[in-house]
């Protein structure tokens, strides 16, 4: 499910496209075409953003429950469990596709927690 926010930012590009076409006799189309550069800058700029205030990866230690949370697994799944939803939400939340260096830090925490050897 998209954020408010990406529909927000969306139609704001939209009418810009818009309203910059008509002043300059540029068809739509050609402006339009740039949007998905844009939405990247955008987007890299929210990232920039959001690590200068503050938004590191904490240091702090999961417990099994949160990691279990964090991945959608059971606290007691499998090694392969672990690893395939790991796999799953790695790449749809890697820093390179969109998501943030937190949010892939919290993600390889949970699956170093739940794959670490138990006692």
């Amino acid at each position: 499910m998209q954020k408010p926010k990406d529909w927000i930012t969306a139609g704001g590009i939209l009418g810009l496209a818009i309203v910059t076409a008509r002043l300059t006799r540029t068809p739509l189309a050609t402006l339009l075409s740039a949007a998905p550069q844009l939405l990247k800058i955008l987007q890299s700029y929210e990232r920039a953003q959001a690590e200068t205030a503050g938004a590191a990866p904490s240091t702090g230690q999961l417990t099994a429950e949160e990691a279990a949370l964090i991945l959608g697994v059971p606290v007691n799944a499998t090694e392969e469990q672990v690893r395939e939803s790991h796999r799953r939400l790695i790449q749809k939340n890697h820093p390179d596709r969109g998501g943030t260096d937190y949010l892939a830090a919290k993600i390889n925490q949970a699956r170093d927690t739940l794959l670490k050897p138990k006692p």
